[in-house]
């Protein structure tokens, strides 16, 4: 992996400005400090698996897991599931913390979110075990790292971007956040939202950033120019879940992170819904990504802003006057497959 140094990007540039593979974080001086924020649904639980076992191979630090508690995951489930995956993972030391219940703008639908409890309490084993209660706040929890970390932190975000924004007030975060790797947003692609969130918008938005619009545009304002990585629904539409990926797991499962994952994506759930076609690795591949190169195929440098009203709201849009990204547009599915199931399974 490398650390990306990054030039302020002139003003005058305005759309698409190059067409490159997409960078990824890379190790100079040690493992690259990773902060993991998500809303803790079974994508974001098999996500926090392999970022753990990248941890164990050396490639990345994971120095703090964070839960935006207006997404997916059930508000009172999220912090024990991410304390499930880490002591199952070895990991039990790393710093956990959740942000604010109900604090985005559109509430995720409650189908999904109950659909996502019962697929992750199997899986973790955790259903009778209590709620965990961490000291602090997810916002705190982030700046703190940040601002104690010796080097730039990369951030991988993968729910709505909540407490990535209130971080981004505390002085002198964002200037020492190198990478703040994004799972959202759609370009060039329908959105793809479901069940009872679909009446009254036009579906052009993505999940995340539509969870809470006003801390997404928020985040892109605020940020260190040129530190922005989205991974939009343009590269995940080629990383669908299939059975037959669920088989090559169901039989490959050497370590912590392999076998949480098959059990989250062998639940009869999740498995009715891999079926129907509707399921891809979204989070995991903007982690994945994040680690290393040849996975995100096409990266463009583009504006965009995140629509705040209306039947649009939440959805990504290119514009002038929006903030400078880099954008993935394709993904390499092979790649992706292998090296995920390879680092699941704690292999170099």
């Amino acid at each position: 992996m490398r650390i990306p140094r990054w030039t302020v990007i002139a003003a005058a540039v305005l759309t698409v400005v190059a067409v490159v593979p997409a960078p990824a974080a890379a190790a100079v001086d040690g493992p690259v400090p990773v902060i993991y924020d998500s809303d803790l649904d079974f994508d974001d639980a098999s996500t926090l698996a392999y970022l753990c076992e990248e941890h164990k191979l050396r490639r990345v630090e994971l120095r703090a897991v964070t839960v935006a508690n207006n997404g997916f995951g059930h508000p009172d489930r999220t912090l024990r599931h991410a304390r499930s995956v880490l002591e199952q993972c070895g990991l039990p030391h790393v710093p956990v913390a959740a942000g604010a219940t109900g604090a985005g703008v559109h509430p995720a639908p409650p189908e999904l979110v109950t659909t996502i409890e019962n697929v992750l309490s199997d899986a973790l084993g955790d259903r009778a075990l209590p709620p965990y209660v961490a000291p602090g706040t997810a916002p705190d929890l982030i700046a703190r790292t940040v601002r104690a970390s010796a080097r730039p932190v990369t951030v991988i975000a993968t729910g709505p971007l909540t407490n990535v924004a209130r971080a981004l007030r505390a002085p002198g975060v964002a200037r020492k956040i190198a990478r703040t790797q994004i799972m959202g947003g759609a370009l060039d692609v329908p959105g793809n939202l479901y069940g009872s969130a679909l009446p009254g918008y036009d579906n052009s938005q993505e999940f995340n950033m539509w969870l809470d619009p006003v801390s997404a545009r928020a985040v892109l304002r605020q940020a260190r120019p040129g530190s922005i990585h989205l991974v939009p629904l343009d590269a995940t539409a080629s990383l669908p879940i299939t059975p037959e990926y669920v088989a090559r797991l169901a039989a490959d499962q050497r370590a912590p992170g392999a076998r949480i994952t098959y059990r989250i994506v062998s639940h009869p759930e999740m498995a009715a819904l891999i079926d129907l076609d509707i399921m891809y690795w979204w989070d995991a591949a903007a982690a994945v990504s994040a680690v290393h190169d040849g996975i995100v195929t096409t990266t463009r440098r583009v504006r965009v802003d995140v629509v705040q009203d209306g039947e649009q709201s939440g959805r990504t849009v290119r514009t002038p006057d929006g903030a400078l990204v880099h954008a993935a547009l394709g993904a390499d599915r092979g790649a992706f497959e292998q090296r995920f199931l390879d680092s699941l399974n704690g292999r170099p």
